[in-house]
């Protein structure tokens, strides 16, 4: 799987309920370095450096509400925590992600990112292969306390 998104063929494909200021829409091409410590945690760093990956992530507001968006983000890379470190790095964070930055929203239990769609090549008969998650109800439900149409 690592080489097949280090080739560009697989379309990867999140929703991020986000706080901040974030264009309508854009592409991060920020390189991250894994950080130990306190929660594991990638943060951005140059490329030539010890233990930096190229990660590579375009974005698009699907909708807004006061300061908040909703964005999908597509990963061009496969970096763990990318879509996280790279929205934090551009100054909106996900809605919940403490480990990056975002804002607590009542009545969420985790942070709102979700994992959208996954499409690929079969990798035994080549067909298209897609797979589509539906949005959960709590993260549905936040959007709708925000007026925003999930």
């Amino acid at each position: 799987m690592r080489e097949a998104f280090g080739g560009g063929e697989i379309d990867k494909r999140y929703l991020a309920l986000v706080a901040g200021p974030i264009a309508d829409r854009g592409e991060i091409d920020v390189p991250l370095r894994h950080r130990a410590g306190r929660g594991t945690r990638v943060t951005p760093a140059l490329i030539g450096e010890a233990g930096v990956r190229r990660a590579e992530s375009l974005f698009r507001v699907l909708a807004r509400s006061s300061d908040y968006a909703l964005v999908e983000v597509q990963i061009i890379t496969g970096v763990l925590h990318q879509v996280r470190a790279h929205l934090a790095a551009i100054g909106a964070p996900v809605v919940g992600d403490a480990l990056y930055g975002g804002r607590a929203h009542p009545g969420l239990r985790r942070f709102f990112l979700h994992a959208r769609s996954l499409e690929l090549e079969h990798p035994q008969t080549k067909a298209p292969l897609k797979v589509e998650s539906p949005l959960p109800e709590e993260l549905t439900g936040v959007l709708v306390g925000l007026s925003i149409q999930p």
